[in-house]
């Protein structure tokens, strides 16, 4: 779809990118097939958007489910970030262009195939930036290298780094460049292995059979969604939160979640926010006054105007003394509190945890919406829930962020036209943070190994040694403390489910017995 909306913001002269080439013609404009209710002659009907011109020739986009586009044909076949294509999707879309364009048949006996020009032949183009060692297109990236160097002419692979878009030059003069290298190096300095793949094109390596999520399991869970900061009343919410002062990164996640007719309850990471302090030169974590400050901000933004923690599933706390999580954070939300504006708002409670059994009498007004979890002692079964999950495809991310200010987003669908709506979403700073965070914690779980000991008699997951003086792995913990709570609804569900359907049985009787 974005591929598609450059192309018509360039033929049409409209937007952004038309605004960047001073010196585009309409002379494309004028060879589309326009009507009464398309007046561009761009299409945007939602399955599957289409210009046709005057020549015959048309564009199509492709919906994204192989399934569905099986059996067409294409002289042209354009895969833009084919890196993050699937590979069943890739592998389907190459049979457009297995037919030999040259190929004619005639009844006349005279009719020679030899004395007829070459049309021109069926072409595959897959561009994009590199993903893992383990995908289709960078297989195909050394195949194709090798054909090329070896003199096959019907193979050209160019490898475009940043410094092609920093180092600039028009008419063998300097330009203005196009990209700049304080923003690849503070790229670098953010996500180090998405700027080596982003501006470096260099693959992320598999991590081997210990490597628990392959970047593959994540790139199939990604969906076409941004970041969002605040309540919709189609959700409820689940928030997780791994506190820390000094040492570690204190990070918030949010789920919303859904029941989905085919998969059942399902989770979309919507939001990860890292509680630094600005004004620290070393960046250190804001006090814990503040970070319960932030907490309740978010608890509000996600439950809307409505009654306390109406839309709330459930707060995921990280009970390790390292982070204060028990004597700070979970005594700290006991009592009642006042946001910006002087309303008071309920505490919030986890009565069923041991430390405070009775408290409820104390703290009568808090909410039962607080669960304290021990990392020591359920890591490595929360590491499994969200290794089966990932696996199920019930989590989701949003896609990787390309770093822009805005989006194109759909805005439902004209009911005269039957045409999608498209809209630019301008992205706020805190939308920005948000999706760069949470691409940081699909990079920990890519990073997180599985090892045993020499007996084989403990399990331990954890960042791999390569990494561990690179990054941390608190994005990833949250990670598994919202797979956990997805979990238990799961499960609970599939056993509510289960007693219906022993209920709404029919009755076994025994109408006779013979002795």
């Amino acid at each position: 779809m974005e591929t598609f909306n450059k192309i018509e913001e360039i033929v049409t002269r409209v937007g952004k990118t038309a605004a960047s080439i001073r010196s585009l013609q309409d002379i494309a404009e004028k060879e589309t097939k326009k009507s009464a209710t398309n007046k561009s002659g761009f299409s945007h009907n939602p399955a599957g958007y289409i210009v046709e011109f005057y020549n015959g020739s048309t564009i199509n986009t492709l919906n994204s489910k192989p399934d569905s586009v099986r059996g067409r044909r294409a002289t042209f076949i354009f895969f833009d970030e084919a890196a993050f294509c699937s590979d069943e999707l890739i592998v389907v879309c190459e049979a457009f262009a297995t037919q030999n364009s040259d190929f004619v048949t005639d009844t006349d006996g005279s009719y020679n195939p030899e004395t007829q020009p070459l049309r021109v032949p069926t072409q595959l183009v897959y561009a994009s930036s590199q993903d893992s060692m383990d995908k289709l297109f960078y297989k195909y990236y050394k195949q194709f290298s090798k054909r090329m160097i070896a003199g096959d002419r019907d193979y050209f692979v160019c490898d475009m780094i940043c410094d092609v878009a920093i180092n600039v030059y028009m008419n063998g003069k300097p330009y203005k460049p196009l990209l700049t290298q304080d923003k690849v190096d503070a790229a670098m300095k953010a996500n180090r292995e998405k700027c080596l793949r982003e501006f470096y094109n260099k693959p992320t390596m598999d991590g081997g059979v210990n490597q628990i999520i392959k970047w593959g399991t994540i790139r199939r869970n990604e969906r076409k969604y941004i970041p969002q900061l605040y309540w919709d009343p189609n959700y409820n919410y689940i928030l997780a939160f791994d506190p820390a002062r000094t040492m570690d990164n204190s990070i918030i996640g949010v789920m919303r979640i859904y029941n989905d007719k085919e998969n059942g309850i399902c989770g979309d990471i919507i939001n990860c926010v890292n509680m630094v302090d600005l004004a620290s030169q070393k960046k250190f974590k804001l006090d814990s006054n503040r970070q319960l400050d932030e907490l309740h901000e978010l608890i509000l933004h996600y439950n809307g105007q409505n009654p306390d923690y109406e839309y709330l599933d459930s707060l995921m706390l990280d009970q390790g003394a390292g982070g204060g999580g028990t004597s700070t954070y979970a005594d700290g939300l006991l009592s009642n509190w006042n946001d910006k504006s002087g309303t008071e708002h309920r505490g919030l409670i986890d009565a069923s945890h041991e430390l405070y059994q009775g408290y409820d009498a104390r703290y009568p007004d808090a909410v039962d919406k607080l669960h304290l979890i021990s990392p020591r002692k359920f890591r490595t079964a929360m590491v499994e829930e969200f290794i089966e999950l990932m696996n199920l495809g019930v989590i989701h991310f949003p896609l990787e962020y390309n770093g822009g200010d805005y989006v194109q987003v759909v805005d439902g669908v004209d009911k005269t036209t039957g045409q999608e709506i498209l809209k630019t979403h301008e992205l706020s700073l805190e939308e920005q943070t948000a999706w760069v965070n949470i691409d940081l914690m699909k990079t920990e779980i890519a990073n997180i190994r599985k090892t045993t000991n020499p007996e084989n008699t403990t399990v331990t997951y954890a960042l791999a040694v390569e990494k561990q003086n690179l990054m941390h792995d608190d994005r990833f913990f949250v990670a598994i403390l919202l797979a956990h709570r997805l979990y238990e609804l799961r499960r609970k569900d599939k056993v509510r489910q289960s007693a219906v359907e022993t209920m709404t049985a029919p009755p076994i009787c025994i109408s006779n017995i013979d002795f």
